[in-house]
């Protein structure tokens, strides 16, 4: 057992169901992953958007990998340190540690719970100097998802993503969404702290 499966303060009373974990790997894996998107939307809008080589027949399983890729990581990264903000502040959160997974399946609440249990997780880090940072985030990701389909739907006409102001905001999305993973991942310490917990 390594320093960080160490359960710490109230939650070692209570029984190890949550051990803190190191949430440095996973935030670098997915960090690295969104990264490769942005750089690929920067490259399929400098090569000629929807006519770009990146979205040939013979490269079309490659988006949608890392598409899928940039999902799963950071579910994985999201769920960690989830879990982690119960032993640094156990109780104080407004949903289950599930729903840092099931959140994001729930149809019309994926468009703000996740944002809510990010603030939680970033709240038991320690005082949130950046909910700002969080909002613009989860506001470029709604405008880059959701609203992004509805506008294209209503009064577009059409689905084609590939044009300069979608691949743009999806560039400032990705830019956002690395900057909150180093921040909420920078909240939670490089192993379980006893002071963290009492009370």
């Amino acid at each position: 057992m390594d320093a960080y499966n160490v359960p710490v303060g109230p939650a070692a009373v209570r029984g190890p169901r949550f051990r803190f974990r190191n949430p440095v790997g996973p935030a670098v894996l997915i960090q690295s992953l969104i990264a490769t998107q942005a750089l690929t939307d920067a490259y399929i809008m400098a090569s000629g958007g929807e006519d770009s080589p990146w979205l040939a027949e013979d490269m079309v399983p490659f988006p949608a990998v890392l598409q899928l890729s940039c999902w799963a990581a950071f579910i994985v990264w999201f769920f960690r340190v989830r879990a982690n903000a119960e032993v640094l502040a156990p109780g104080s959160h407004r949903y289950p540690v599930g729903f840092s997974i099931g959140a994001w399946a729930i149809p019309l609440a994926m468009w703000w719970l996740p944002r809510r249990i990010t603030l939680d997780i970033r709240r038991a880090g320690g005082p949130p100097h950046d909910a700002w940072l969080i909002n613009a985030w989860w506001f470029v990701w709604l405008a880059d998802g959701p609203l992004s389909v509805a506008f294209h739907y209503l009064f577009l006409d059409h689905f084609d993503y590939r044009n300069p102001v979608d691949q743009s905001i999806s560039v400032l999305c990705a830019a956002l969404a690395i900057a909150v993973i180093r921040r909420v991942t920078a909240g939670q310490p490089a192993g379980p702290l006893p002071y963290f917990n009492m009370t």
